[in-house]
C-alpha cells in the first residue's frame, strides 16, 4: 500500500479499514476473557493478531484464509493463568504457540535450577503484559506501515529488572512482519540476556513433504532421539501417535540468515529471518507427534538448553548495567516460485 495511493483508493472506499489497517478486540470468554488484542492485515492477504497482555505475542497469522501458525490444543489462555512452577507443565499449559512465543529474558531454553533458585521452561516474559502499547500508521519513504508497540518488564526485588521495548511491524507493500526488541538492563548488576524467540508453523502450511532449508553453516542433533531422525531433519512427515519431539540446532556463518518453511503443494514458503551475530543459535523444533504437529524455527542468543547448561558451557550473554541492545526477527510469507527457489539455492548447509 503506497501512501500516494491512499487519496486515489478513498474514491472506491471511503473508510480504507476495509481494505487494510488495525482494529482493537477483547476476548469474551473462556481463559481468554478479558485478554486485549489487536488485528492487522496488510490488504495483500496478510493477516496477524497480537495480544498486549501477553508480550505483544502473535496467536494468529495467516496469509489469504490460509492458516499459518501453529493453533494448539491449549488455546488462547490469559496470563493470570500462568504461575512460573520451576519446571514445564505451566508453561505448555499456556503454550497457545501461535506464530509468535517470546521466550526469555533472563532465562530461557529446559527448566533448570541455578544456585537453589528454579528457572521454569522457557522464562515468564510471554506470560507478562505490555505497558504503554501504541498502534500507529507509518510511512516508511511511499509505504504505509502499521505498528504496535508496547513495554514489557522482568523485574523481582533484590533481583533483575529488566525492560524490553517491542515494535511489531507489518509491511503493506510486501508481506513480511518485523519484531524488533531493545532490552534494557536497569539494575546495577549484569543479567543474563537469553531470548529465544519460539516462531512456530501449523497446518496447513505446515504438512507432509514440506521441506525446510538453512542457509546456517552446520547442523547438529540435540540427543539420542534426534540423531535417529537426523537424516530427515530438514523434511516433514505424516503424523504419528506418540511420536517424541526431536531438536536441531543450527549455528555457523556471519551478517543475515534465515529458514525457510516450503510447502510446494499449496505454493506457499514461509522465511524466518534474523541476524547470527545477534542471535547465534538458530534452534529448530520437529514435533511430528499426532495432535501436536508442530514447526518450530526458533533463532536465540542462548539455544535450547536452558541457564544451567548455558553457564557451565559460558555461552551466557550478559548485559552490563544500563546496557540496551537490539534484536530483530522478520517472518516473510512467499508465493512467487521464483523467489522461492533464489532463497532455496542459498542453502548449502552441511550435516555434523
Amino acid at each position: 500500500m503506497k501512501r500516494s495511493q491512499l487519496h486515489q483508493l478513498r474514491k472506491y472506499a471511503g473508510d480504507l479499514s476495509g481494505l487494510y489497517g488495525m482494529q482493537d478486540l477483547t476476548y469474551n470468554e473462556g481463559k481468554a476473557k478479558g485478554m486485549r488484542a489487536i488485528h492487522l492485515k496488510n490488504g495483500q492477504g496478510l493477516e496477524a493478531t497480537l495480544l498486549p497482555d501477553r508480550c505483544l505475542d502473535i496467536p494468529y497469522f495467516s496469509y489469504k484464509g490460509i492458516n499459518l501458525g501453529l493453533v494448539t490444543k491449549v488455546g488462547l489462555s490469559a496470563p493470570a493463568y500462568y504461575y512460573d512452577d520451576g519446571g514445564t507443565r505451566s508453561f505448555l499449559q499456556q503454550f497457545n504457540a501461535g506464530l509468535l512465543t517470546t521466550c526469555g529474558i533472563t532465562y530461557s531454553g529446559a527448566a533448570s535450577e541455578v544456585d537453589g533458585r528454579k528457572h521454569g521452561l522457557h522464562g515468564v516474559i510471554g506470560n507478562t503484559p505490555c505497558t504503554n502499547v501504541n498502534k500507529e500508521e507509518m510511512y516508511e519513504e511511499d509505504e504505509v506501515v502499521l505498528q504496535v508497540s508496547g513495554l514489557v518488564q522482568e523485574a523481582c526485588v533484590f533481583g533483575e529488572y529488566v525492560v524490553m521495548h517491542r515494535k511489531i511491524k507489518m509491511q503493506t507493500e510486501s508481506n513480511v512482519i518485523h519484531i524488533i526488541d531493545t532490552i534494557e538492563n536497569r539494575d546495577y548488576d549484569p543479567v543474563p540476556l537469553m531470548n529465544l524467540y519460539h516462531i512456530n508453523f501449523g497446518y496447513p502450511l505446515l504438512d507432509a513433504g514440506c521441506r525446510i532449508y538453512f542457509s546456517t553453516e552446520k547442523v547438529e542433533a540435540r540427543d539420542e532421539i534426534a540423531q535417529k531422525g537426523f537424516d530427515k531433519y530438514d523434511y516433514i512427515e505424516e503424523p504419528e501417535i506418540n511420536r517424541p519431539e526431536e531438536c536441531f540446532i543450527h549455528t555457523g556463518g556471519e551478517g543475515n540468515h534465515f529458514g525457510l518453511l516450503h510447502n510446494e503443494k499449496l505454493g506457499l514458503a514461509a522465511a524466518v529471518h534474523f541476524n547470527i551475530e545477534d542471535l547465534p543459535y538458530f534452534n529448530e523444533w520437529k514435533c511430528m507427534k499426532a495432535g501436536d504437529y508442530a514447526l518450530g524455527l526458533e533463532p536465540s542468543t542462548c539455544g535450547f538448553w536452558g541457564l544451567k547448561y548455558a553457564l557451565e558451557k559460558d555461552i551466557v550473554e550478559y548485559l552490563q548495567p544500563g546496557e540496551t541492545k537490539t534484536l530483530q526477527v522478520s517472518i516473510e510469507v512467499l508465493d512467487d516460485a521464483e523467489r522461492i527457489n533464489d532463497y532455496i539455492s542459498k542453502c548449502k548447509e552441511s550435516r555434523k
